[in-house]
């Protein structure tokens, strides 16, 4: 009997020192390798807290060994649509370093009172009441209800695809504008503080934007609507009509020949000195002589160089009197866009 109770307890002793070690290991791995520092790099337009509180989202995740392994293939879950990738990779037992892939938050529409947070590809990536950093708001666009990695809800796939290519260009402008709105034509308005852009339909769009970076330097300190939503390959020349966002008072001519800041203060120098020597009304001169009537009954005005228009809702002209004109086209003196011969 003893020698029975001798051998029982004899393989006793490997099955306590079997977990003993085990407790020992795990304690080891729950103490040691329990993250107590993590650091987040790559983000911008989510904080470091938001990122650590979604990658470390389980229970097990305060692990640093088990955090490296689940981000091993650097794949992310479902519920975090805003990254392409994560990768964790450890520089203590205790301390982690979190790199994120952020995908490019072009742009956001408000719904129902929330940010609708769209990519390049104009997937929805975020619906939520959080204001993001540097990402600029878009306007006039009519949308359903938005699913988060769904497309935009726009009716119209062109209008999407045309909103998404602008979005695309915003985000490679060095300046972005305070916002993007679509009027009822479904042509593009940007703000840019006191100023306004017409950029017209998603004609030469790419090619508008190149332009627009030129000029926008020289509108510092104006105030009032760049014309560029009638383009064409070589243009150089937009009107700008001075008053805020749109309000007409005076005209000039914005080249992209300029380079200097100081060519800029020169032009709205001189664009004040011809406003203050021209007549009441912007130097228009009206000579019911160059009016006549086609024969649908439209009122058509010719100007002295023989420039026709037969937009008659805003009378204006150069100060000189005669339709403002490049050689290329001219600017329309009821509207100030700019018309191609």
């Amino acid at each position: 009997m003893k020698l029975q109770r001798r051998r029982k307890n004899l393989f006793k002793i490997p099955i306590f020192v079997f977990f003993g070690v085990l407790v020992l290991g795990l304690a080891v791995v729950f103490g040691l390798f329990h993250i107590r520092q993590a650091d987040v790099i790559g983000n911008e337009f989510y904080s470091a807290e938001e990122i650590k509180k979604m990658v470390m989202s389980d229970s097990l995740a305060e692990n640093s060994i088990y955090l490296t392994w689940k981000y091993s293939d650097g794949n992310v879950g479902e519920d975090m649509p805003f990254l392409s990738g994560v990768e964790v990779s450890m520089v203590s037992p205790y301390h982690v370093q979190i790199r994120v892939y952020e995908k490019t938050i072009a742009g956001y529409l408000m719904y129902s009172g929330s940010r609708v947070y769209f990519d390049t590809d104009g997937k929805v990536v975020e619906v939520s009441a959080q204001e993001r950093d540097n990402v600029v708001p878009f306007s006039g666009i009519s949308i359903s209800q938005p699913q988060v990695k769904e497309d935009l809800p726009v009716s119209d796939e062109q209008f999407l695809k045309n909103i998404t290519e602008a979005a695309g260009y915003i985000q490679q402008s060095s300046t972005r504008p305070d916002e993007a709105h679509y009027d009822d034509k479904q042509d593009l308005i940007l703000y840019f503080g006191s100023n306004r852009v017409l950029m017209g339909g998603a004609s030469y769009m790419e090619e508008k934007f190149s332009k627009l970076e030129q000029i926008l330097p020289n509108m510092e300190g104006l105030s009032g609507t760049l014309h560029m939503e009638v383009y064409a390959p070589g243009t150089s020349t937009f009107s700008f009509t001075s008053g805020e966002r749109g309000e007409e008072e005076e005209e000039l001519i914005i080249n992209i020949g300029k380079e200097s800041s100081e060519e800029g203060e020169e032009a709205e120098s001189e664009a004040a000195a011809e406003s203050e020597a021209a007549p009441e009304g912007g130097g228009y001169v009206e000579d019911p002589s160059r009016i006549t009537t086609d024969a649908d009954g439209n009122q058509i005005y010719t100007d002295p160089n023989g420039n026709v228009t037969s937009n008659m809702d805003m009378p204006y002209l150069g100060d000189d009197g005669q339709i403002i004109t490049d050689g290329y086209g001219y600017i329309d003196p009821y509207t100030g866009a700019y018309i191609l011969n």
